[in-house]
């Protein structure tokens, strides 16, 4: 039996990376004929499968993370030597590791370098906690049994600050994402009625750093250019986001539409020129892996792996997170539109299911011990 624990809800339309890959790994288990079961936590209400099991409701990762121990301490005689058992972040791995120490095999996956999230909210504050939080990383990542990271940057930062021997021997597969949502889209690069139109598309969080979009707008508008931004998400930052608009000169020229479903992800990117990532960390963002599939530029800041996804100047720019830095960016990601030299190009490797297929062979190999 595989089981894949992970605080979000496979069945749910969410946007974001995390919410992505969790459905794709529902697809890949589906179609590989293995029994398994995925743990997660209930965002919706309209569909249910007994595939899928909820301990907790709504995505706040301590109800999930209390779940796992009531969920572990009620399974933890069923779990068999050669099943295997994945968790996403290390510290969903804790209550397997205390309650059922010696039974399954263990994979951890990283999505990002633990503790940026607590930084963001107490600074300098965090670095005691962290530090703490660190003796039982690292406790749990000598007795995984694999370690995925999904991107090479990261498993490089975690090798360093949390333990070299685990993270170098540690598996690089990249979240992958549904390209059958782009099947209908009609095929070719975007018009030059669109190089001017901005999208930003994510959670409405620090993370994402939303307020330096808008600052890349305002640059580009008091230097004479009409550009506009749209913003797709919600998150935690909503209200500081609201106030933010409000308070812009260009505020008519941005448009927020909230929360949308994550089948309607190729259309807002059909109706936009160049997509905007002004994350201030990601791992493996799957925007950009959907913005190469629907044949629309993308200016990013330099996080994660995005310099091997995209082309410097050719179907992207990477550049610091600095305003007139991504402002000039967006310029020349215009040009390129406007002048009808942009050229689609998604790498085969974005496939999703040779992407999965690499996490459906480790979980083969570690069951057959």
């Amino acid at each position: 039996m595989i089981y894949v624990f992970y605080n979000n809800d496979p069945l749910a339309q969410d946007l974001g990376g995390g919410a992505e890959h969790f459905r794709g790994l529902f697809r890949a288990l589906d179609r590989s004929g293995e029994p398994f079961l995925l743990i997660g936590c209930r965002l919706q209400d309209e569909r249910c499968d007994p595939r899928v099991v909820y301990v907790a409701r709504g995505s706040n990762f301590l109800g999930f993370w209390l779940g796992l121990w009531g969920w572990f301490w009620r399974n933890r005689r069923r779990i068999g030597p050669g099943d295997v058992l994945h968790f996403h972040r290390n510290y969903a791995a804790w209550p397997k590791l205390v309650l059922a120490p010696r039974r399954g095999r263990v994979v951890v996956s990283y999505h990002n370098v633990t503790g940026r999230v607590l930084e963001g909210k107490l600074g300098r504050l965090s670095r005691p906690l962290r530090a703490l939080m660190l003796v039982f990383e690292r406790w749990v990542v000598r007795r995984a049994d694999a370690i995925v990271c999904v991107s090479d940057r990261d498993r490089r930062t975690l090798a360093r600050e949390v333990a070299p021997e685990p993270f170098e021997r540690a598996s690089v597969i990249p979240a992958g994402f549904d390209a059958r949502l782009f099947a209908d889209l009609p095929v070719g690069p975007p018009g030059p009625e669109l190089a001017r139109k901005l999208l930003l598309l994510g959670r409405i969080s620090r993370q994402k750093n939303v307020p330096l979009a808008i600052a890349v707008l305002e640059r580009l508008v008091a230097e004479g250019e009409d550009y506009t931004l749209t913003i797709v998400g919600d998150g935690e930052d909503a209200r500081a986001l609201v106030r933010r608009i409000a308070e812009s000169p260009v505020r008519e020229r941005i448009r927020w539409l909230g929360r949308q479903p994550h089948d309607r992800v190729p259309r807002i990117l059909a109706a936009h020129g160049i997509l905007l990532v002004t994350s201030r960390y990601e791992a493996s963002p799957t925007v950009v892996k959907e913005a190469l599939e629907a044949c629309r530029p993308v200016v990013t800041t330099d996080v994660g792996d995005v310099r091997e996804w995209l082309e410097e100047g050719m179907t992207g720019f990477v550049r610091p997170a600095e305003e007139g830095q991504l402002a000039e960016a967006v310029r020349a990601a215009s040009a390129l539109v406007a002048s009808g030299c942009y050229r689609c190009s998604a790498p085969a490797a974005l496939d999703e299911r040779a992407i999965m297929d690499r996490l459906l062979g480790l979980y083969r190999r570690l069951a057959a011990g």
